[in-house]
């Protein structure tokens, strides 16, 4: 290489380190770096959030997404946000979404049987508790019903207008009906006014409407071959 050209490759580096530089200073002035804080309340919140979604995505198909504030969100169905937990002793994820891709079903399962019990009635399935890392989309609604956990994976709520002077007969009715079939469920009953009752409705999968205006509750652990007060017998609201 000639002088020359030696020059001209030495101007044309320079002139590009100076380029580099100035492009640097501008986007650090453009793009200052976030505060600490910042950067280490993102790390935690993809740290804790990001594999909670790759295991639904993988496990369910891509129909979530996750909110600002860390909770895993069902794209399918409206305002419900999935319960996803680590559990140290198993090494895995287990999560509740089953019960909501069986909801109508287990509906439509439980509704002919409470009917003839509380007559009029409304009834809505959510989550118990989670399921077993084995449960997935293929899993049945009878299964979820018939599930031997420690707890329940289904929590079926009833709203009825009955007199409450014939809650212990519903209940065990109730009870007998579930128990025949082999169920385990946390059976909840609510009696209402019937201005309370036409406002209950379910908005979400997770919340109900009107649920804390009761005349009298009870709540249960029915399984195959036992009862369980949840909270010790039948509520009563104080005025």
């Amino acid at each position: 290489m000639t002088k020359r050209g030696k020059r001209r490759c030495v101007i044309f580096l320079c002139a590009a380190a100076v380029i580099l530089v100035t492009a640097g200073i501008v986007r650090v002035k453009l793009h200052p770096p976030r505060p600490l804080h910042e950067q280490i309340a993102d790390y935690m919140y993809h740290s804790r959030t990001d594999p909670k979604l790759e295991y639904l995505v993988e496990k369910y198909g891509d129909e979530f997404v996750a909110t600002e504030y860390g909770s895993i969100q069902s794209t399918r169905f409206s305002d419900f946000y999935v319960n996803v937990e680590w559990y140290e002793e198993e090494k895995t994820y287990k999560d509740d979404y089953i019960v909501y891709l069986r909801k109508q079903e287990l509906e439509s399962i439980l509704i002919p049987i409470a009917e003839p019990i509380f007559g009029k009635c409304k009834l809505f399935v959510i989550s118990y508790g989670d399921c077993p890392s084995n449960y997935g989309k293929d899993t049945s609604a009878l299964e979820l019903l018939s599930a031997s956990e420690e707890y329940p994976l289904v929590q079926v709520c009833v709203y009825t207008t009955k007199d409450t002077n014939q809650r212990d007969e519903d209940m065990q009715k109730w009870t007998e009906a579930l128990q025949e079939r082999r169920y385990f469920v946390c059976a909840n009953i609510d009696y209402l006014s019937s201005e309370t009752y036409d406002k209950v409705e379910q908005k979400s999968y997770q919340y109900i409407n009107g649920d804390d205006d009761y005349i009298c509750r009870g709540s249960a652990f029915i399984s195959p071959d036992n009862f369980k007060w949840r909270f010790g017998g039948w509520e009563e609201k104080n005025d």
